[in-house]
């Protein structure tokens, strides 16, 4: 008899479901062993020197978007703190798109209050939950969205792609005998999630689904929001590099990190083509294709460190052309600003 343990306990034998801090605990020292060897605490902020902190925290999404051909971005803007609901969807008027939106603070990491936003009504409720600057976006109905982690060496010009994950979004399909909320209680990926489901599917909670028929609990590829992250690093390939030292040339001083995007096809992928960045992410991106549940923990180390030597090395060329890292302090001061004044 196979035994079921309780989810707060079974996570426990899953890294993709451990906490952020303790995942990475063990890789702490080498990046201390990284930091000693380049002289400098905060080596890591000359990767990226077109972004604050090297993209590290407190990341301006619309600006470094702003950057990219018009073509390869959702249709948005910024909306400032303390917009309303109406004028937020007067300028998406004037932008030719309208509801469903995403929207997200302009400055943030790990998904964290990212929501599509099917109204005006709705958009009132989640603005009277904010306190700061929001991104609104277009919401981008592709079939297939990933996360493609791009590198390129500022003096040697070598480039890379090193790292794609496939996103899978958390959803439920009935057998004409469980109830939605037993189908959301059952899927291990919505556990941490079910206060929130349930408010947001009342109305279906209780009901039987039918045989077959499916619901996409979450329209957001985030892994917190319960969306499972696949290896896809079978689709690397030259002519999928080429494609994004296209897209990438327009950032200066960008030269480590990954790309979330949608997309129609992988046709089209590998034609550059019906491609849409959501968001541009530097030195804090992980590889997140080591989050597949069939990944092993030791290959998962392997890749992070692999990651931690790239970040060195191209660090290592920028300092080399003159580019210098964020001084020490500057830097725990940004952090602590991030971390506890922003809030």
């Amino acid at each position: 008899m196979k035994i079921k343990f309780p989810f707060y306990l079974s996570k426990w034998f899953h890294f993709e479901f451990w906490p952020f801090w303790i995942f990475y605990f063990p890789v702490y020292g080498y990046g201390l062993y990284l930091a000693i060897k380049a002289r400098s605490f905060s080596y890591f902020t000359a990767a990226n020197p077109g972004m604050k902190y090297g993209g590290a925290f407190g990341m301006d999404k619309m600006e470094i978007l702003d950057l990219l051909e018009a073509k390869y971005i959702p249709k948005g803007f910024l909306s400032e703190k303390g917009s309303s609901a109406p004028s937020i969807v007067e300028q998406m008027q004037k932008m030719n798109f309208s509801f469903p939106i995403v929207c997200k603070p302009n400055v943030g990491e790990r998904g964290i209050g990212v929501e599509k936003i099917d109204s005006e009504k709705d958009l009132e409720s989640f603005l009277n939950s904010q306190n700061q600057d929001i991104l609104v976006q277009e919401f981008i109905d592709f079939p297939i969205e990933l996360g493609i982690f791009y590198h390129r060496f500022p003096i040697t010009l070598k480039d890379g792609i090193t790292s794609i994950v496939r996103k899978e979004f958390l959803s439920i399909t009935g057998n004409g005998k469980a109830k939605f909320g037993d189908l959301v209680r059952e899927n291990i990926r919505a556990k941490g999630r079910i206060s929130y489901l349930r408010k947001k599917y009342k109305s279906k909670w209780k009901q039987v689904i039918p045989s077959g028929i499916s619901y996409k609990l979450e329209p957001i590829g985030n892994h917190n929001r319960g969306t499972k992250f696949l290896d896809g690093n079978h689709l690397i390939n030259d002519q999928l590099v080429a494609v994004f030292r296209n897209i990438s040339k327009p950032l200066k001083g960008y030269d480590y990190g990954r790309f979330d995007i949608k997309v129609n096809s992988i046709k089209d992928l590998y034609e550059g083509e019906n491609i849409k960045i959501l968001e541009i992410n530097g030195t804090n991106s992980e590889p997140a294709h080591i989050y597949d549940p069939d990944y092993s923990l030791f290959n998962a180390y392997r890749e992070v460190i692999k990651h931690m030597n790239l970040i060195y090395e191209i660090s290592k060329e920028n300092r080399k052309l003159g580019v210098k890292p964020e001084p020490f302090g500057m830097l725990l001061k940004g952090l602590y600003q991030h971390l506890f004044l922003k809030k």
